[in-house]
């Protein structure tokens, strides 16, 4: 459409990502040696984080396109929603391994024995949406990344996640896999000052001339206040600004014409009922309709604010120190820690359900907290309902809190 109109040879802000038209800062140069460097170790992680939208597709596209030579298999899996038990099955399937009916360490062995086949071609392992990952699925991920043969290792993992990932990775439980990372780069959202340069980068990628397409002072100002230097939510805007042109024939665009792109843009999400995460959107006031507020939440603050009373309640009861050594001494296998964490859940999914049949009023936070007896500080339900606490039954050996209480009264 606009494309004959600007006489362009495609269309420049197409969202799908395309190595050709990079747009490469002073600090994407300089992510992308380290990158590359991590690369060519042949080991290890590396790792590769930033916001919705930043480019972190593109940028793994760049990478592949400059080692293309250097005889890689590739496996590409995705790991939103992937439990740890189905980590090394789905890494395995993804090599060309069959795991159906095997056990873990067979899939293991399988996998070495494909990898170790493929003689002077090193395997990576790209995992996006990597900040789903639980610690004990990324623990799995690290044991694949041990397996070696003849002293070297077989395959390397590329971890692409959302800023989330940075905060996993810096959790105490991570830090064997950390110890692995041989190179890591976080994207940014694109400066002001920049973002007229990616605007007219990806123009140029297409043939423009600024004779047939131009834009008045104060556009590319509005465009990085709309899209927070997001650039997909550039290359959104701008193409939406661009059809707007060729429907009114116009070769200048104004700073009135963006705003109406931008307000045509959003009536299309708020007509039917949905938000649009505008980055340069205010936040919400105290005066806005509850009714705005996701559905759930009212559920789930209050389970929310369990958990925290009783992170809270044994922090207090026995120290950082020491709820860290507990921590860590429950940390020895990947095993262990998908048990704590199935037991912590249906320990909270325990209280959530007791809390909606009994319709009993739970103690706030704070009180608790200040009126936890000391004799009941090592029981984590006592942190949210002592006197329920001291009144019930025993618990039955065997239910998820007995099991939680006991790993905590451990010594």
């Amino acid at each position: 459409m606009y494309e004959d109109f600007y006489k362009l040879q495609a269309r420049p802000f197409q969202l799908m990502p395309d190595p050709r038209r990079l747009f490469e800062t002073a600090s994407h140069t300089r992510g992308l040696s380290y990158l590359i460097y991590g690369l060519e170790r042949g080991e290890g992680f590396v790792v590769v984080t930033g916001p919705v939208g930043t480019g972190k597709t593109l940028l793994l596209q760049v990478l592949l396109e400059q080692i293309k030579t250097r005889h890689l298999l590739v496996a590409r899996v995705a790991m939103a929603n992937i439990d740890a038990d189905n980590v090394v099955a789905t890494v395995a399937a993804a090599f060309g391994v069959g795991v159906r009916g095997l056990a873990k360490y067979e899939m293991l062995d399988g996998l070495v024995n494909k990898l170790a086949a493929a003689r002077n071609r090193r395997a990576l392992l790209i995992v996006d949406e990597a900040q789903t990952c639980s610690t004990a699925a990324l623990e799995e991920l690290r044991i694949v990344s041990n397996l070696q043969a003849r002293g070297e290792a077989l395959v390397q993992v590329v971890l692409v996640g959302q800023s989330e990932l940075r905060d996993l990775l810096r959790r105490p439980a991570m830090t064997h896999l950390r110890q692995r990372i041989v190179a890591s780069y976080h994207l940014e959202p694109l400066s002001e000052d920049e973002v007229p340069g990616y605007i007219e980068h990806r123009l140029n990628t297409v043939g423009w001339r600024a004779d047939r397409l131009s834009f008045e002072p104060g556009v590319y100002g509005r465009v990085y206040t709309w899209s927070g230097g997001i650039p997909r939510r550039i290359n959104q805007i701008m193409d939406r600004l661009l059809l707007l042109g060729y429907l009114e024939e116009r070769r200048e665009l104004r700073r009135e014409d963006l705003d109406t792109a931008i307000e045509e843009f959003e009536a299309e999400f708020t007509s039917d009922g949905l938000v649009y995460d505008g980055a340069g959107d205010e936040p919400p006031g105290p005066d806005e309709s509850p009714d705005s507020a996701p559905p759930g939440s009212a559920q789930l603050d209050p389970l929310l604010e369990r958990v925290a009373a009783v992170e809270r309640a044994l922090r207090a009861a026995h120290g950082e120190e020491r709820v860290a050594e507990l921590m860590r001494y429950h940390e020895t296998s990947a095993a262990h820690r998908e048990l704590v964490d199935a037991i912590l859940r249906v320990e909270r999914l325990e209280a959530t359900i007791q809390d909606l049949v009994s319709k009993t009023p739970r103690v706030e936070a704070e009180t608790t907290h200040r009126e936890w007896p000391e004799n009941e500080r090592r029981t984590p339900a006592a942190a949210l309902a002592p006197a329920q606490a001291q009144a019930q039954a025993p618990v039955a050996p065997g239910s998820a809190a007995y099991k939680l209480r006991r790993l905590f009264n451990r010594e």
